[in-house]
């Protein structure tokens, strides 16, 4: 996809109404530089101090996992949860897990691997990417409740529901939300025409799921015996050793996060903006609620709202996920070649994740306060969120936290594949 093919895609309107856009923002910028600059100041503390360190591992690993045939192991073990109740390969299965315990945009960075490694279509990416969006549980304990809070039971609950609500909004979505794209091509224009750029790019088969049986040999070995043999081919179709591999990632994994950076800081001065000159009298939680996942969960952490009703509102606006968010997928999808047109589906998925997590969080939320020695108090919402190094090297510390939480996942999410296949093969006699 080049951007000649972007711009000409663009209507006389659109280009109109966008240029204007970006005239009327220069010229807010220059009339009030001091908000301006305090607006980036405070996005660019957020993203250097929370975001960059504790996405930067997981998006290095969820790559070298990738590299190293983990990805379609997992696949081969997470086929029957993936295609019973999300009605994608099995290979999706990681990419889910890395989403939730890494964040955005490190799950769209799994589903783009995936996709240029020929083991989901583009549709496919465009609904796993949907599903895949999770926010960073370090972010959601640390950030949130400890620091924005002040009470860190009040993240794990934040969490917890965060991905209960998730999985039930991604399982909803998959069947009462119209699916994106065209159901007759695999893959989109763009896709198409970067293979066809590229000779002998294009593989015989568009999509290799290790997940499926390739031949009927496959039917007749055991399902650890898939696994082993998936992993092993996706290994040597790589390749790259693993000095080539470690710097590899590390390239990829800093430019993503670089990206980020600059959405963030973006979104801060231009939620600044909005809110001295378009709503000034308006509440301050309502443009960063909407349009950044960060400073949107800070500002309505400082409403005067009963325990219930502001617990309900965090867990909604983590589930929305905020506008920034879904552009930062939209760009690590077009990278790969997706074009994610339909924009609507994945804002429908985050409009039921954060519909969803309202409902379950505001019925969750007395039973849990009642048996919950740490959440008896009032909730301090005055105190300005403690972003110092104390919070950096909290996150470090608890990086081997992290690595186990994603291993139990895994493990749970395999037990569940497990059961279902044991019930798909019970029932189906």
């Amino acid at each position: 996809m080049t951007i000649q093919s972007e711009v000409s895609g663009s209507g006389p309107l659109r280009t109109i109404f966008l240029s204007t856009g970006a005239l009327m923002l220069v010229i807010a910028v220059v009339a009030s530089p001091k908000d301006a600059f305090d607006a980036s100041i405070q996005g660019l503390d957020i993203w250097w101090k929370i975001i960059f360190p504790a996405m930067l591992p997981f998006l290095m690993l969820s790559q070298m996992l990738t590299a190293f045939g983990f990805t379609h192991a997992i696949g081969a073990l997470l086929g029957p949860l993936m295609q019973r109740w999300f009605r994608l390969p099995g290979n999706a299965g990681l990419a889910i897990a890395v989403g939730m315990c890494g964040g955005f945009p490190a799950g769209a960075d799994a589903v783009s691997r995936l996709f240029q490694d020929r083991q989901i279509t583009a549709k496919q990416a465009v609904i796993l990417a949907a599903v895949a969006h999770f926010a960073n549980p370090m972010m959601i304990i640390l950030v949130v409740g400890a620091a924005f809070l002040h009470q860190p039971a009040a993240g794990y609950f934040l969490l917890a529901v965060h991905w209960l609500s998730g999985w039930l909004a991604a399982i909803l979505a998959v069947r009462l939300l119209p699916a994106p794209g065209n159901r007759t091509d695999p893959f989109d224009s763009a896709a198409i025409q970067a293979a066809i750029d590229t000779p002998g790019s294009l593989p015989a088969s568009p999509v290799r799921d290790s997940s499926a049986p390739h031949h009927s040999t496959y039917k007749r070995r055991s399902l650890w015996s898939n696994m082993i043999l998936a992993a092993r081919d996706a290994h040597n179709r790589d390749g790259r050793s693993f000095g080539k591999l470690l710097g590899d990632t590390v390239s990829q994994a800093v430019q993503t996060l670089m990206m980020t950076g600059g959405y963030m800081i973006g979104f801060a001065v231009f939620i600044r903006i909005l809110s001295l000159y378009l709503t000034p009298g308006s509440s301050a939680a309502m443009w960063p609620a909407f349009l950044e996942l960060h400073l949107g969960t800070y500002h309505v952490s400082q409403t005067p709202l009963a325990p219930a009703l502001l617990m309900s509102l965090l867990a909604a606006v983590l589930g929305w996920g905020g506008l920034c968010s879904h552009l930062q997928v939209s760009a690590v999808l077009k990278t790969s070649g997706i074009r994610t047109k339909s924009i609507l589906y994945f804002a429908g998925v985050r409009l039921s994740h954060g519909f969803i997590s309202f409902g379950i969080s505001l019925f969750l939320w007395k039973p849990f306060s009642r048996y919950s020695t740490e959440v008896r108090t009032t909730l301090q919402t005055n105190a300005e969120p403690d972003l110092s190094t104390n919070t950096f090297n909290t996150i470090w510390s608890a990086f081997p936290v992290a690595c186990i939480s994603l291993a139990l996942l895994l493990a749970v999410m395999i037990s569940l594949s497990g059961l279902t296949f044991w019930f798909n093969r019970r029932f189906s006699r």
